[in-house]
């Protein structure tokens, strides 16, 4: 009985972490911007994210870390991006909480991020390679 109650216990530790998110963003979604910029990232159902920032060829960051998402609506709300993990250029800058309003598009194929002050960034859905 005891071992049942720590289970139960460890369980419940983790139960506030997996309602963070859930699966209509996850994915491998691109970004391909004017200066020769593609930006890849994997989205995953648990919460956690990476990222990586390619221009001319040579890639310029790389992240990783956790996100919240809080809906608003069935295909839209607020994802709030904490870097962990960084290695990013001089000219990328340093990795930063990032909050963007989302929505998503064309049946789930676009993601929009929009983050204050900044032009919206659409990202298309990756196929699975089979």
């Amino acid at each position: 009985m005891h071992r049942r109650a720590l289970l139960l216990a460890a369980t419940a530790v983790f139960v506030p972490s997996l309602a963070m998110a859930d699966e209509s963003i996850s994915g491998q979604w691109q970004l391909h911007q004017p200066g020769n910029i593609v930006i890849s990232m994997d989205i995953l159902a648990d919460g956690y994210w990476t990222s990586e920032t390619v221009q001319n060829n040579k890639v310029v960051a790389q992240m990783a870390g956790s996100y919240e998402q809080q809906k608003t609506g069935k295909n839209r709300g607020t994802l709030v991006f904490t870097p962990v993990k960084s290695k990013v250029s001089e000219e990328h800058g340093a990795a930063k909480v990032e909050t963007d309003k989302y929505s998503l598009r064309e049946g789930g194929a676009e993601l929009h991020l929009v983050s204050a002050g900044s032009d919206p960034m659409v990202f298309k859905k990756q196929a699975l390679a089979k």
